[in-house]
């Protein structure tokens, strides 16, 4: 669980600045719509890199060409991104339906 909470407060934290350093972002209280759609676009690019080089490394293990250590960082490292990719969905499915409760 500290594992997870320190990835996910890194991962904000990177997030936070990188957003920072937009130009257009620099204190002025602004976000760019663009900007976000380039941080989830980023994020799930990635996400699906995390996991083609979880699958590069279960099938080096498999034939044999591969260390058993590096093949559970990569499993690992996998699993975790998935878990945040759910995570994130579920709040954005969350976000969407109290919007559609909104009396308009």
């Amino acid at each position: 669980m500290t594992l997870e909470s320190s990835n996910a407060i890194s991962a904000y934290n990177s997030a936070l600045n990188r957003l920072k350093e937009t130009p257009g972002n620099s204190g002025s209280g602004q976000v760019n719509a663009n900007d976000f759609t380039q941080m989830v676009k980023n994020f799930a690019e990635s996400a699906v890199e995390v996991g083609k080089k979880s699958e590069v490394q279960s099938a080096a293990a498999a034939a044999g060409k591969a260390d058993l250590n590096s093949v559970v960082v990569a499993v690992t490292e996998a699993e975790l991104t998935l878990n945040t990719v759910v995570a994130v969905r579920d709040k954005v499915l969350e976000a969407y339906r109290e919007i559609l409760r909104m009396p308009i």
